[in-house]
Parts: C-alpha cells; sequence; structure tokens
C-alpha cells in the first residue's frame, strides 16, 4: 500500500512543488499522509484510487501537471479558474482515463497537443478563455466519445478540421473569440447528429453555410455572428426542426430569405442583420409561432411586411426590425 501511495501521492506533491500558491489552500498535500484521498481537493473510489482532481477557482500559480501517469484511475481534471500558466503538456495524452478536462478561465498557452486526441474516453474538454493558439487539432475526430467541446475566447487559427464529422456524439461546440479561426464550415459538420450549440461567433469562418446544416435534426442555436459567411443561407436550414435562435448577424451574406425558415416551428429569435440578403421577407415566417425577436435590418430587402407577420405582433408575440 505505501508504494502504491508513493506513485499517487508523489506525483501529486511534485506538482505542487512547481506551484507558486501562497493561499495555504494545498497545506494538507501532506506526505507524512498514508494517502491522498484525503488531501484538498483530491477524491478516491473505494479502491483508494484517485479519480478526482477539484481545484476549481484556488489560486494555483504555475505550470500544468506533467507527470500524472501514476494516477491510472484519474477521470476527472477540474482546473479551472487557478491562475494557470504555460503550455498543455503533451503528457496528457497519456492519461488515459479522463473523461473530463476543465482548464478554462486561466492564462494558458501555446497549442493545444496532438496527443490529447488519444483519449477516447473523454467526453468533456473545456479550454475556453484561455491564450491558446495554433489549430484545432486534426485528430480531434477521435475523441469519439467527446460530447462537450469549448475552445472559444483564445487566439487559435486555422480552419476546423474536417475530422470534427467524427464527433457523432458531440452536444456543444464553441470556438467564438477567435479571430483567426477561417476557412469553410466544413460539410462534414452535418454528421455531428446530436450538435445542440454551434458557436462560431467573432472568427473568420467564411464561405457559405453548408447544405448539410439541415442534418442537425437537435440543433437548438446556431451562432456564427460577426465574421465572414457568404452566399445564401441554405433552404436546408428548415430540416433544423429544434431550432430556437439562429445569429447570422454581420456577415455578407446574400440572397433570399430560405422559404423554408417557416418550416422552424421552434424558432424564437432570428438575428439576420447587418448582411446583403435581397428579395421580400417570406410570407412563410408568418408561420414560427414561437418567434419573439427578429432583426433583418441593414439588409436590401424589399416589398413590404407580409401580413402573416404583421399578426404576429398585432398578438404581441414578437418584437421586430426590419
Amino acid at each position: 500500500m505505501r508504494l502504491k501511495f508513493e506513485g499517487k501521492g508523489q506525483a501529486l506533491l511534485a506538482w505542487k512543488d512547481s506551484l507558486n500558491t501562497s493561499t495555504g489552500v494545498l497545506n494538507s498535500w501532506n506526505p507524512l499522509e498514508s494517502s491522498p484521498c484525503k488531501w484538498f481537493g483530491v477524491h478516491c473510489n473505494s479502491n483508494g484510487n484517485v479519480v478526482e482532481i477539484n481545484l476549481k477557482a484556488v489560486a494555483l500559480r504555475g505550470p500544468l501537471p506533467s507527470n500524472f501517469q501514476p494516477l491510472k484511475s484519474l477521470k476527472s481534471l477540474i482546473l479551472s479558474s487557478t491562475n494557470l500558466t504555460g503550455a498543455i503538456p503533451k503528457a496528457f495524452g497519456d492519461y488515459l482515463e479522463l473523461t473530463l478536462i476543465d482548464l478554462s478561465d486561466n492564462s494558458l498557452s501555446g497549442e493545444i497537443p496532438e496527443e490529447i486526441c488519444r483519449l477516447r474516453e473523454l467526453q468533456n474538454l473545456s479550454l475556453h478563455t484561455n491564450f491558446l493558439e495554433g489549430a484545432i487539432p486534426s485528430g480531434i475526430g477521435n475523441l469519439s466519445s467527446l460530447v462537450y467541446l469549448t475552445l472559444f475566447d483564445n487566439q487559435l487559427s486555422g480552419e476546423i478540421p474536417r475530422s470534427i464529422g467524427s464527433l457523432s456524439r458531440l452536444q456543444i461546440f464553441r470556438a467564438g473569440g477567435n479571430k483567426n479561426l477561417k476557412g469553410e464550415l466544413p460539410q462534414e459538420i452535418g454528421s455531428c447528429a446530436n450538435l445542440v450549440v454551434l458557436g462560431l461567433a467573432e472568427t473568420s469562418i467564411s464561405g457559405s453555410l453548408p447544405s448539410s446544416i439541415g442534418k442537425l435534426k437537435r440543433i437548438q442555436t446556431i451562432a456564427i455572428y460577426t465574421a465572414l459567411l457568404s452566399g445564401a443561407i441554405p433552404e436546408e436550414i428548415g430540416d433544423c426542426s429544434e431550432l430556437q435562435n439562429l445569429y447570422l448577424y454581420q456577415n455578407s451574406i446574400s440572397g433570399p430569405i430560405p422559404r423554408r425558415i417557416g418550416e422552424l416551428s421552434k424558432l424564437q429569435s432570428l438575428l439576420l442583420w447587418q448582411n446583403s440578403i435581397v428579395g421580400a421577407i417570406p410570407d412563410e415566417l408568418g408561420s414560427c409561432t414561437e418567434l419573439t425577436v427578429i432583426d433583418l435590418s441593414d439588409n436590401l430587402l424589399t416589398g413590404s411586411i407580409p401580413r402573416s407577420f404583421g399578426k404576429a405582433f398585432e398578438a404581441g408575440r414578437a418584437s421586430a426590425e426590419c
């Protein structure tokens, strides 16, 4: 038992020694203890194996651990808002049992290591609100268990890997606020059949929305505003039967508003302002009975507001800018 502890405990103590924390919150991390299982932020299973480290909002100040290989049962690593700096170690790819990594709201820099794509059990990867740069790893599609992927508010660049289409369990994908993230949204995004939230606002994503967007039968929010989208909104958007919020404002979208938007019975917010959309407002839009906010201003629309549209406002159901 002592030998088992030395591997696990020593890994934790070595990381503690690399930190500049002055709060004393890790004083319980004592080498004289027979087990690390009672240390602050450390949780073990019934076999005495460390399964979770949760130090959220503790002022740790220092680097991420690169020596946790002895923690072979570690499933959850929560180090958000802890003033961590430096790069994500390639050794993270060795922590094969991890299901949750939350390193958000720190000052991490460097690239997301490709090695992290080895983690086939990983369900949640939260790296948002850091200073990470470089491309999203091309092997991201190997994370076959991934449900939540949040990369927003970093300095990422390059294109969204086509392998993202392999993430059949993905529900949340948010990578907005990375101004140098560029290229088209890949057609493969349509294979993310469980996607609920797609957030790519304030990026340099360009080109047309792919027609495969219509395959996202569970999508509730599409937020790709203040970007470089062009071309027409695909008619297939009408197949997104669960869509509640469509935020595509401040782009260069052209063409007409698709009539099939009228099939979106759960649509609540439609924000398309400041584009180059042409033609008339389709009568079918009045069929969106849940619509409460619509902004079509600063476009090239012509014609009159449809009567079907006006009934919604007479009923006090919606507000609009047209």
